[in-house]
């Protein structure tokens, strides 16, 4: 009798290790499963928003809104509250509908110019591309973009429209890809057809094949570079993130010393 009630004391105990071990792997399965899935609440624009609008009016006005976001899918810059240091600061260009107000995007009211906001000592110019050249229109206003060239020892055709990409402007054997500008602030990006200004959806659409404006602040030096890169080169952007790695290449001769 002893023997038997040891055995169901042995099987009971088993039996609760057993389902302790079970609710333990399904509250880390679980745990596991949503992990990356935590909800942040970002400023989004419900309308266009004007450059040299100030924040605390966009929102006191219905502007931007807070949404709520998969964590994973929101930038690191991307702002969940106009603070009293952002308050007073203003949109450097146009904000489209949709898109997440990253700080970038904000700066001091005096540095606005022309309906364009210009970091201070920096001027604006202006380098048209194909979209493909525009990362695929993911660039806009407050991206950082590292800018490249081609250039050859060797005479190269005129360069055709967007419609012809990849037909007839194809550079020489003995074309080499050079890093122009290695981070750059873009202050907005337009459709070159229509004038309008702002984010352009990856490649979709009309402007699959057009041409886009992208507007970048520089010094006077990296004006000059780009300009000429505007008039004689063919001009390349990559899209960067704040851990991007770029520079001038060590191993080649660099465009610009």
């Amino acid at each position: 009798m002893k023997r038997r009630v040891t055995t169901i004391a042995l099987a009971l105990l088993l039996a609760v290790i057993g389902t302790g071990a079970v609710l333990a792997y399904v509250k880390g399965a679980s745990a596991r499963a949503t992990a990356g899935l935590k909800a942040v609440t970002v400023l989004v624009a419900q309308r266009e928003i004007p450059a040299g609008t100030s924040a605390s009016a966009a929102f006191q006005d219905g502007s931007l809104r807070g949404e709520t976001l998969p964590e994973k899918s929101v930038s690191a810059q991307a702002v969940g509250s106009i603070t009293p240091d952002l308050g007073s600061l203003v949109m450097s260009s146009a904000v489209m509908p949709g898109q997440v107000l990253l700080r970038q995007m904000l700066v001091a009211a005096v540095q606005a110019s022309g309906g364009l906001a210009i970091p201070a000592g920096m001027v604006a110019v202006t380098l048209p591309l194909c979209l493909p050249q525009a990362v695929a229109g993911y660039v806009q206003a407050g991206s950082q973009v590292a800018i490249f060239d081609t250039v050859s020892s060797q005479a190269m055709n005129p360069q055709p429209s967007c419609m012809q990409l990849g037909q007839s402007r194809q550079a020489p054997a003995t074309g080499q890809t050079r890093m122009v500008l290695p981070r750059v602030q873009v202050l907005s990006v337009g459709a070159a057809a229509t004038g309008q200004s702002g984010a352009l959806a990856g490649g979709a659409g009309s402007q699959a094949q057009g041409s886009v404006l992208v507007t970048l602040a520089v010094n006077q030096a990296d004006a000059e570079r780009v300009i000429d890169l505007a008039e004689t080169g063919l001009p390349y952007l990559a899209l960067l993130t704040p851990a991007s790695q770029t520079g001038f290449d060590t191993t080649t001769q660099q465009l610009f010393q």
